[in-house]
């Protein structure tokens, strides 16, 4: 009996200690499942927060992106505008066949561009495939009309759409009011861009980020123009953008899959709930991959640093309150200041004279101020980024110290240079021209082909000083014109008896043809004005043929005369086109380089013309050669200019 008691009491031990260590076990399984879970929640928490910030950057890169291609080509119709202002709102057909051709192929994803004066699309370019659209009239389009009357009243210009397009097909369409200086409405400048094409790019783009994209009109319940409404629903991060006018938002979700790490660590934590060195490891695991994440984090941010230090230019970052927050270490070496003193300060005190509000993207050249009191002149590009709900400014900064310096002494020595040459080579000038026509005694035949070298190759070089001189007083503002009011046509029947010395011994035949009606004035200083006609006509001279004709027409336009003076020479290259009213520019061919000129002649020109109210433009002749014109105001006898 007494054995069978004691055998009971240890059996009921060896069940309590069993129970007691399977609680424990039970205990520690929980506490290990526990701790397993929390590092698993712990490490999807860090992947969500990287993937939120990698989101919030593409996003604001395609908020970015998408700005510069729809401002882009949109920008071009300024410059239109500033053409028909300029033009008091009277255009030739002939002027928007060469303005519109040119802005369409400039402008990316530019379906076509119109311009409509007093609401009637009169102008279209490319018009093939656009036939419809020609001799529109605003108030007549229904669904459209609400919108051009709402630019108009505004001002303002406005980015509509997509909208169904008269020639079919929907589009973006850009509509700028045109009002005249005098404030009178003009008409309607469009831009239709291309839907497809646009958002094909951004949806290129937005793939290549990792980024599911999503574009709708308005910011709470616009019309959606690109992506999924679902993606507005989600948990996506939304910006909001202004475009040309026009309110957008975009919503942008990463496509990126999670990692499985957090499916490891549930399942080694399993495992190594069964046994304590199993949880331990399972433990310096999980340390490990939290370092390890940490680690790159953190050779992200110094490599992120290292490529900002590696720019040559200087990049200061400002915030909200325009404290700097980020210095590179070239806007050290700049300032001369140290990282740690930069910081916090607002960055306006490192300027002589702070920069004035400016369009994002202008480049403007100020004069900073170092530690040790050195000024400098640097250019500065402003850019603004929007992360995270905050404003930032990315101010890059070039020194462009040596680059003035330099320009300063290139101008002083062409002064210098042409002062001291211009007496003494005038004086010799006068010498050649006394011995060369017999005034001091007979000269040889070998001594006359000799001296009249001799004298050709002095006129040129005193005009090529005068050219400088000139450019100089111009550039510096220094040339001071005398003007009066004078009837044009004996000013041009002057101009070409002046030229006719140079034209005959090339057997150039000089002309001239007018379609004026009636006697008209121009204000012009009159030695300027046939320095600017002897330099268009020896132009023409020099590059015509022998027996060749140089025409010289004058026109009314309005309240402007056009004068063109045309040759039957070779023409101006294409490429070269660009350059020609620039100082020091010459064609680089060889029958330009035989004909000399100091590439001065037409920058003188448009200087001289722009300070008495004219603009000289150039234009190819269909039949050969080239054509020079300039448009100058005028009026008739007896009317006050």
């Amino acid at each position: 009996m007494g054995c069978q008691a004691t055998g009971g009491s240890m059996r009921s031990l060896v069940v309590q200690s069993v129970r007691g260590q399977r609680l424990v076990l039970a205990a520690l399984l929980l506490i290990f499942v526990g701790t397993v879970e929390y590092l698993a929640r712990l490490d999807q928490q860090f992947q969500q927060q990287q993937q939120l910030r990698h989101t919030t950057v593409a996003a604001a890169q395609l908020r970015a992106f998408l700005e510069t291609e729809v401002n882009a080509p949109l920008q071009l119709s300024s410059g239109l505008i500033g053409f028909i202002v300029a033009r008091d709102g009277r255009l030739q057909g002939d002027e928007l066949a060469v303005l519109l051709p040119n802005l369409v192929k400039q402008g990316r994803h530019i379906r076509n561009m119109g311009v409509a004066p007093n609401n009637r699309l009169d102008y279209i370019f490319p018009l093939a495939g656009n036939e419809a659209a020609l001799g529109l009239y605003y108030p007549d389009l229904v669904e459209q009309w609400p919108a051009i009357r709402q630019v108009i009243e505004s001002q303002k210009p406005l980015l509509t759409g997509p909208v169904d397009l008269a020639q079919g097909g929907r589009a973006l369409i850009y509509r700028i009011p045109v009002f005249l200086a005098n404030g009178e409405y003009w008409g309607i400048i469009s831009t239709v861009l291309n839907n497809e094409s646009l958002w094909r790019r951004v949806g290129e783009q937005a793939q290549a980020l990792g980024i599911e994209l999503a574009v709708r009109s308005e910011p709470t319940s616009g019309q959606l123009l690109m992506g999924n409404v679902s993606t507005f629903q989600s948990d996506a991060v939304k910006l909001d953008l202004q475009v040309a006018g026009a309110h957008w938002q975009l919503a942008a979700r990463s496509q990126v899959p999670f990692s499985i790490s957090g499916v490891v660590i549930r399942v080694g934590g399993g495992l190594i709930s069964l046994a304590i060195v199993g949880l331990i490891a399972m433990v310096l695991q999980g340390q490990q991959q939290v370092q390890k994440s940490s680690r790159s984090l953190r050779q992200q941010e110094n490599y992120s640093q290292t490529v900002l230090n590696s720019v040559a230019d200087a990049i200061v970052v400002v915030n909200d309150d325009d404290q700097i927050e980020t210095v590179n270490a070239a806007a050290q070496h700049l300032f001369g200041y140290g990282a740690a003193q930069l910081m916090g300060l607002p960055f306006r005190i490192l300027f002589v004279q702070p920069p004035l509000a400016n369009e994002p993207g202008s480049l403007m050249e100020l004069q900073i101020m170092r530690q040790n009191g050195d000024l400098r002149w640097v250019d500065l590009l402003e850019t603004r980024l929007k992360l995270a709900e905050r404003s930032m400014r990315v101010l890059v900064l070039r020194d462009v110290t040596q680059r003035r310096q330099t320009e300063q002494l290139k101008n002083d020595f062409i002064s210098t240079v042409s002062h001291e040459l211009r007496t003494p080579l005038t004086a010799i000038h006068g010498a050649l021209g006394l011995v060369n026509s017999g005034t001091l005694g007979p000269v040889q035949g070998t001594q006359q082909q000799l001296l009249d070298i001799a004298q050709q190759n002095s006129e040129q070089l005193l005009n090529l000083i005068n050219d400088l001189l000139d450019i100089e007083k111009l550039a510096a503002g220094k040339m001071q014109l005398s003007l009066e009011s004078k009837p044009v046509l004996p000013l041009l029947e002057s101009a070409i008896e002046r030229a006719e010395p140079m034209a005959r011994p090339r057997q150039v035949r000089l002309q001239m043809q007018s379609t004026l009606t009636e006697p008209l004035l121009v204000l012009v200083d009159v030695q300027r004005w046939q320095q600017v006609m002897a330099n268009l006509l020896s132009n023409a001279i020099r590059f015509s043929p022998n027996q060749g004709v140089v025409t010289v027409t004058v026109q009314q336009l309005g309240k402007a005369l056009r004068v063109q003076v045309m040759d039957q020479g070779g023409g101006v290259p294409v490429d070269f086109i660009p350059r020609l009213f620039q100082r020091f520019s010459q064609a680089d061919s060889s029958s330009a380089r035989q004909q000399g000129g100091t590439g001065l002649g037409l920058a003188i020109c448009k200087e001289l013309l722009e300070r008495m109210r004219g603009q000289i433009h150039y234009q190819p002749v269909p039949t050969g050669g080239a054509c020079f014109y300039f448009d100058i105001p005028c009026e008739r006898e007896g009317d006050d200019l």
